[in-house]
């Protein structure tokens, strides 16, 4: 069998695990994990249970699955009533037909272009990526920042994430949501106005935006990034598929930020998600009045989100250190130092001007600024001196 073979095998059998189970099925992705999705596919159809077991066995991953599952055959047998009955002999080519309907495409965990932050999801992890729009900015997801919020958001919730959306896409970062109406959508069309990459993912499929009100949002998402599922085109959203969907949204992001939230907003079930995960959960304080910051606000209080303000706190959360580094830097200063940086701004100055206005001697102003040449924290240029800018 040559390479191209086993490609198309692995991408049908990809695609008949999307269809055949319903998102975060570990039982599924331990499967996929430990036999591959093609062999443990054809086992799964054909009724091989024996087989099966076997093979795990032979791979030596049997004790993990019992750890996990229990009874491994029991479990096989629960997986098959769970998975046959959507095993349809045209569930595939049906699926595919939806897709090229809509000038999609399908990402594989072996792609290139695969969002490998996925993989942290561990057995978890979605078998593919269906998806629309610009497939190329799918490399701008290797560094993004996650943004959820209440539906009903206030004034106060719209201007917070304008405000940080746009200076993160002005730092690099790419915008991951879920679509919705509320602060999902506000974030998009942050971002969309910055010009920067936006992923909206869908609960359903990728052939039916959801929800239906923001269909030109979300066609405009696919012009600057692209719209994604895990579950086959036609697939409709429904509550437990919301819920796992934003699993998706969480392990995308290296951060996630939760703008407002109500005391039952399904942002929360992101940010736990992203706790699972280990990735940084951020918030936006808001008023005590006010019913959609109470997520929020508790979410901070029990310590399990940090509070943020600005796309520049966000950053570092998000690995962005220089502003950090730059702080501590300037809090280690010694006397002269501090003086000579204070007397420093965008305009130059000569050594002169600035050992008058720090009150230094020019030996001392010249020891100064030395330091602070070698710190970063000051630039010359023709004699003259300025603060240096921030990176």
């Amino acid at each position: 069998m040559n390479a191209q073979t086993i490609e198309s095998a692995n991408l049908e059998a990809s695609i008949g695990w999307s269809i055949a189970c319903e998102p975060g099925d570990e039982f599924a992705g331990f499967l996929r994990a430990s036999l591959g999705a093609s062999r443990s596919l054809e086992l799964i159809s054909s009724r091989q249970v024996k087989a099966l077991l076997s093979d795990l066995h032979d791979r030596g991953v049997a004790d993990d699955g019992h750890r996990r599952f229990g009874d491994l055959g029991l479990a096989a047998n629960q997986a098959l009533e769970r998975y046959l009955p959507r095993l349809k002999a045209d569930a595939v080519a049906q699926a595919i037909r939806i897709l090229q309907a809509n000038r999609g495409w399908i990402v594989l965990p072996s792609s290139q272009d695969w969002p490998v932050s996925l993989d942290d999801l561990g057995w978890a992890a979605p078998p593919m990526l269906w998806g629309v729009g610009d497939r190329a900015k799918l490399e701008c997801l290797s560094r993004s920042v996650s943004v959820v919020g209440s539906r009903g958001a206030t004034g106060y919730g719209e201007w917070a994430t304008t405000e940080i959306v746009a200076d993160l896409v002005s730092r690099g970062f790419s915008i991951v949501s879920g679509g919705a109406y509320g602060i999902d959508g506000i974030a998009h069309r942050a971002a969309l106005m910055a010009n920067g990459a936006t992923f909206a993912v869908m609960a359903g499929g990728v052939n039916r935006f959801y929800p239906s009100g923001h269909e030109e949002l979300l066609t405009q998402v696919c012009g600057s990034g692209a719209v994604l599922a895990e579950l086959p085109p036609g697939a409709a959203p429904t509550k437990w598929r919301f819920l796992q969907r934003n699993r998706l949204v969480a392990a995308l992001g290296l951060v996630t930020l939760v703008v407002e939230a109500g005391k039952r907003s399904g942002s929360i079930s992101t940010a736990n998600h992203a706790m699972a995960l280990d990735r940084p959960v951020a918030a936006v304080p808001g008023p005590i009045s006010s019913s959609a910051s109470v997520g929020t606000n508790r979410l901070i209080s029990q310590a399990n989100a940090e509070l943020v303000v600005s796309g520049q706190d966000v950053a570092i959360l998000a690995g962005d250190h220089d502003q950090l580094d730059l702080f501590d830097i300037q809090q280690s200063l010694g006397s002269l130092e501090t003086r000579a940086l204070d007397a420093l701004g965008s305009r130059p100055k000569t050594q002169i001007q600035v050992a008058s206005e720090a009150g230094l001697e020019q030996a001392e102003a010249a020891i100064a600024l030395s330091n602070l040449l070698l710190l970063g924290l000051a630039s010359q240029r023709d004699g003259l001196w300025l603060r240096a800018s921030p990176n």
